[in-house]
């Protein structure tokens, strides 16, 4: 038995593949999102922007409702695939996606390497990894943020969770982010977190990799997946229940 924790709204299209294919889960988000309304200098800053970088899908459906396209005259960045794909359906412009789906493939990007005295805004939620802004300021950018949304723990009752999932038979738990494995381990009692550390992971990085290894998790239970986008989960969904289930 699988357990899914993406938000809710980021989780359909994993849900319903796994339906199709008659693999057994529970679904659990534990995070959700909610839309920031934007400051007059926030659409300032994209409206002046030569670049605007895309975080999440998230980033990108809270800040539709909010702004036009028009606003958003810069090139368009997405660090994954499922968020470049809903970004370029709602511009209908060209959006540039790494091959390498994280902040690392993105800074990798040519497009990224010669930005010297250029205004680059990061639309995302709150908190997260500060290597984009970092890399680009030492490359001579500007780099801004915009927050169009939060990301906010649901409150629920770890103890009760646990006891259902070990109830229902989970053996695999797969964590999104290295925000929703910390989040898990932060619900349930301290007591029980040997039982979460006994059971198998889907991950999406290898920072997720090392936070799983510091809570106890053992290497080899420990599986990343390609990337966080829904096709890369399905694999790597899949070829654990092939090979270890």
């Amino acid at each position: 038995m699988f357990l899914i924790t993406r938000p809710a709204g980021k989780a359909d299209h994993l849900l319903e593949s796994l339906d199709s294919y008659g693999i057994p889960y529970l679904y659990q988000p534990v995070i959700t999102t909610q839309m920031v309304q934007l400051k007059p200098k926030d659409i300032r800053w994209l409206e002046q922007a030569d670049s605007v970088i895309f975080v999440s899908i998230s980033a990108v459906n809270t800040l539709e409702q909010q702004v036009t396209v028009k606003q958003l005259p810069g090139r368009l960045f997405a660090v994954g695939a499922t968020t470049g794909a809903a970004l370029q359906r709602w511009t209908g412009r060209q959006v540039i996606i790494p091959e390498d789906q994280r902040s690392e493939g993105l800074l990798a990007l040519p497009e990224l390497n010669s930005v010297a005295e250029q205004q680059v805004v990061v639309v995302r939620g709150n908190g997260g990894r500060e290597l984009i802004k970092q890399t680009l300021a030492q490359r001579g950018a500007t780099v801004r943020y915009v927050q169009s949304y939060s990301r906010l723990p649901l409150p629920l009752d770890g103890a009760q969770l646990k006891q259902q999932w070990q109830q229902q038979g989970v053996q695999c738990i797969v964590a999104t982010s290295n925000e929703i494995l910390q989040r898990i381990f932060g619900l349930v009692p301290t007591e029980q977190h040997a039982w979460l550390a006994q059971q198998h992971w889907i991950l999406v990085s290898p920072r997720a990799r090392d936070s799983a290894l510091a809570l106890g998790i053992p290497l080899q239970h420990i599986h990343l997946a390609s990337s966080a986008n829904d096709d890369a989960l399905l694999e790597a969904v899949t070829q654990f229940k092939r090979n270890i289930l």
